[in-house]
């Protein structure tokens, strides 16, 4: 089992590109009517699972060092899907797929296979698409979109709603989405929205949800992908617990809703500078809800073992069904190294607890759980880990920059 160790992280580190921007630009991309350039590209298993669907419905796309071609073609099935362990992939698929009357089979791997897709079934039996699911993935469709009334929840998962305004566009007739229950996650619908309209797709804000007019056609749009507030937010950690890395491309642009975590961390009593080094620290307990952001939470954990008394997070419902339990798999990382979490009502309270300690934790196959345990060893001077792979999910060179900046791997 591998064994991180640190007495503390100091450099410069270029903040990676988003990976929820690239998955977007990448697909408004292929559906546009003419080639677009991307550039500032990370090949993340998740983002190589979108450009494999894409190239098995038939778009091509020519991929360089950093950036790629997207080559739009009509769309039509090559071959079946497979969205890896990609849930932005899966749930953004399934409406292309039904862009076409052909039968579709789309799969994927470990736990993706049993992540909730629920709502789209919902949308299949309102609007007879023929389907065969049986309670986990591969997911086999027939039948074409139709312009109408969706009724979805807004509190599964916002993925479902981006699905529907990547394909609804492209029908003859105009579509409303109306959500049933309150929205969370909304800065990665707003995300959509922004990226949609560079593409020239208009989506309309409705009391009840989202009017969709149809018969829009995407234009190419050449795009640089921004750096990731969701990567970045493990080195502000970091610099919170008193690394000193300066982080380089990292700009506010109100586009990541994890760019959160800067105000966060500010009201956890830090101050920054222009490099987002740490200028003056007061540690402060919050009480926060996380029902926008709940992928912060493993890194914002290990921020509150920094803190004396009690830190509360609270909306965290949607981590139940992640890559691994995010809620458990947090739980049992803190409490590994002797910190103290209660769970209750889908809100986690985080405490130092006496004295924290190296220990062996199980990282679950989750890449922020892996990331948030390396970032955990500045407190504990060494953590053990059962796999250093999860990473490559989403951030492939972080052990890589993590040596580079005076961390430490032992097999």
């Amino acid at each position: 089992m591998p064994k991180l160790a640190v007495d503390n992280l100091v450099g410069e580190v270029v903040i990676p590109p988003s990976k929820s921007l690239a998955h977007r630009a990448i697909i408004a991309s292929s559906l546009a009517d003419s080639p677009s350039i991307i550039k500032n590209v990370s090949y993340s298993k998740d983002i190589l699972a979108t450009i494999s669907c894409l190239r098995s419905l038939g778009i091509e796309i020519v991929t360089f060092a950093n950036s790629l071609k997207v080559i739009p073609h009509p769309l039509k099935r090559v071959s079946d899907l497979n969205a890896c362990e990609s849930g932005s992939t899966l749930r953004f698929m399934i409406p292309l797929m039904l862009l076409q009357d052909e039968e579709i089979k789309i799969d994927g791997i470990n736990r993706l296979k049993t992540r909730p897709i629920n709502d789209y079934l919902n949308i299949f039996a309102d609007f007879k698409i023929k389907y065969e699911y049986n309670n986990e993935l591969p997911l086999t469709v027939k039948g074409r979109l139709k312009a109408g009334k969706y009724y979805l929840k807004g509190d599964t998962s916002s993925q479902f709603l981006t699905g529907l305004m990547l394909a609804l566009p492209l029908l003859e007739g105009d579509s409303e989405i109306i959500l049933t229950s309150n929205l969370e996650s909304i800065e990665y619908v707003n995300m959509t929205i922004k990226i949609l309209d560079l593409y020239g797709i208009k989506i309309l804000k409705t009391a009840k949800g989202y009017y969709i007019k149809g018969s829009q056609k995407y234009q190419s749009h050449d795009y640089v992908i921004p750096a990731d507030f969701s990567q970045a937010a493990f080195f502000l950690v970091a610099n919170f617990l008193g690394a000193k890395i300066k982080l380089k491309g990292l700009e506010l642009n109100h586009l990541q809703g994890d760019e959160r975590i800067i105000s966060i961390l500010e009201e956890m009593g830090a101050s920054f500078d222009s490099d987002y080094l740490v200028t003056s620290l007061e540690p402060k307990n919050i009480d926060i809800s996380l029902k926008d952001e709940p992928d912060l939470l493993p890194i914002l954990a290990v921020a509150a073992l920094a803190i004396p008394g009690e830190t509360i997070f609270r909306d965290l419902k949607r981590l139940e069904y992640k890559e691994s339990n995010r809620i458990l798999a947090t739980k049992e990382l803190i409490e590994a190294v002797g910190g103290k979490v209660e769970v209750r009502d889908y809100a986690m309270c985080v405490s130092k607890g006496n004295d924290l300690r190296p220990n062996r934790v199980k990282v679950y196959n989750d890449h922020r759980i892996l990331m948030a345990a390396a970032i955990l060893n500045l407190l504990t001077k060494e953590i053990t880990v059962d796999d250093l792979k999860p990473v490559n999910k989403s951030f492939p060179d972080f052990f890589k920059i993590y040596e580079a900046l005076g961390g430490k791997i032992y097999e």
